[in-house]
């Protein structure tokens, strides 16, 4: 029976299969050991008879060559022509004379009635073929080499012994493993049989679900007996099945009522449980309000200070303006800075008025802007001693943004100082920019970045806190500050990207 795909191996596939492997790896592995031990040992034998022969004749040549007689060196070399497998011998003789080659050609040996002898001189040493080995060796006089000696053989006896061990190994190798095989099957069939009937029997019970089936009983040695016992278990466990039932039956009954009462007491812990998390929530909640309420109230009140505290002096500087001034009415550059100072001292008043009407909760003065603009003119104000390289940047497009005016600088204003304080320190001007995009979605989104040391890991979730600062001399009000104000433009900040080489905050307003 073919095995499926998918299928797993059965017991008998598995013994058939791996008893056919076995009948032909084994043969196999021990006729490719003899014919190699055979090839390697007669190689050897050739090799080492070769060799001999060839060292023989190199010690003999050297008077022939000295003295240029060439047929004692033929009659020399002819001697190896009664062996039928030398198919050519080469002596060679040193030329003393000649510029461009070591050797020429001095005679030879073709026991195979062939003329041709090698153009130039062999290599010294020995190359194996597929059909014939050839030998070169120095031939010498006195420790000098005079000549060379090259002694080809022919490999076909070799090749007619390795084709008679082929026909006779697999011939061999045939009639074993037909031999395994009918023995297998054989063996197979007789093992298997009644485990397969075993096999029948447990799957029918399996698949049905019931007791009744037995297996045939095919033998009476130990596969017998197992089909009795296989039988006799089959009884016992249709009886413990049937009182299985009947125990099964009466503990269903018990745990439907025990079921029934456990449900309804975890009704009422979830219940408990529920209005227990309910509060706790809660109680968080109110919590977190009433910390918030209190920074708040705390920013309010450190703000209402702040605004008595620098009004009395503004108002007293604003007097001693007008009247510098009046004193100094033909002097125009002196006119000009108090117009300054003056201004200046308008600005400041208008944003502690706007901060302390953001304490108080009054509604923001929308209107719109120029962002780059408004951008340059915070940074003016922020960057006093002109240390920053400032860029700006719309994409794809200027436009404009509705906000505070005055507000919405005060943030930009607060974000260009903390990029100048983060680049302090580094070399030239200090890069930090503005990226404004509008690209039809529900929000316009403005990027401030530098390229400052950016906020280590352990102040980056704390940084819009109130009162909150990494600084020695902060206050811990710029970034909470921010917050509140686009909060109340209905939009929001947060820290899109920080690392060594910089900071980007973005900035999201509604469009």
């Amino acid at each position: 029976m073919m095995k499926r795909i998918g299928q797993p191996w059965s017991f008998r596939a598995k013994f058939l299969l791996s008893t056919v492997l076995i009948s032909l790896i084994l043969p196999t592995m021990g006729g490719l050991f003899l014919y190699n031990s055979e090839a390697n040992t007669a190689k050897s034998l050739i090799f080492d008879e070769v060799v001999h022969q060839t060292t023989s004749l190199a010690k003999s040549l050297p008077p022939a060559i000295a003295f240029e007689d060439v047929v004692s060196a033929y009659d020399l070399i002819d001697s190896l022509s009664i062996n039928p497998q030398i198919k050519r011998v080469s002596v060679w003789k040193k030329n003393l004379e000649s510029k461009f080659a070591d050797f020429e050609y001095f005679t030879s040996v073709h026991p195979d009635d062939s003329s041709e002898y090698p153009s130039s001189p062999p290599q010294i040493g020995e190359i194996w073929s597929e059909r014939t080995l050839r030998v070169t060796k120095p031939i010498l006089s006195f420790d000098e080499q005079v000549g060379l000696i090259s002694v080809e053989r022919s490999l076909s006896d070799l090749i007619q012994k390795r084709t008679t061990f082929i026909q006779f190994v697999g011939s061999s190798w045939f009639i074993i493993i037909l031999i395994i095989l009918l023995v297998t099957l054989w063996y197979q069939n007789a093992l298997t049989r009644p485990l397969k009937e075993l096999m029948t029997v447990a799957e029918r019970i399996s698949t049905e679900g019931t007791y009744g089936h037995r297996a045939k009983k095919l033998s009476e040695d130990e596969f017998g007996k197992l089909t009795t016992l296989f039988n006799q278990m089959m009884d016992s466990l249709a009886e413990s099945n049937r009182r299985l039932l009947e125990s099964k039956n009466d503990m269903e009954d018990r745990v439907k009522e025990r079921t029934l009462d456990l449900t309804i007491a975890n009704q009422r812990i979830i219940a408990e449980m529920n209005q227990k998390e309910k509060a706790t929530s809660e109680l968080i909640q109110t919590k977190d309000q009433l910390n918030k309420r209190e920074k708040l109230a705390s920013v309010g009140q450190v703000s209402s200070n702040i605004a008595h505290e620098l009004r009395n002096p503004m108002a007293a500087i604003r007097n001693s303006v007008y009247f510098l001034r009046l004193k100094n009415e033909d002097d125009p550059k002196v006119t000009h800075h108090l117009e300054v100072i003056d201004r200046e001292l308008s600005r400041s008043d208008e944003v502690i008025e706007r901060l302390l009407q953001m304490t108080k909760e009054e509604s923001i003065k929308i209107e719109s802007v120029d962002l780059e603009e408004l951008a340059k003119e915070a940074l003016m104000y922020t960057d006093t001693s002109n240390s920053s390289d400032f860029r700006f940047r719309y994409e794809p497009d200027a436009f404009e943004v509705k906000v505070d005016r005055i507000l919405f600088r005060q943030v930009l204003s607060n974000l260009f100082l903390n990029s100048i304080q983060a680049s302090n320190g580094s070399p030239g001007r200090c890069p930090l920019g503005v990226i404004a995009q509008k690209n039809g979605g529900p929000s316009v989104q403005i990027r401030v970045w530098d390229r400052g040391s950016g906020i280590t890991s352990e102040h980056r979730e704390r940084i819009f806190e109130p009162l909150y600062s990494d600084k020695m001399d902060g206050v811990g009000l710029g970034l909470p500050l921010c917050k509140d104000i686009l909060v109340r433009h209905k939009g929001k900040i947060s820290l899109e990207k920080t690392s060594s080489e910089g900071t980007v905050f973005l900035i999201e307003l509604p469009n």
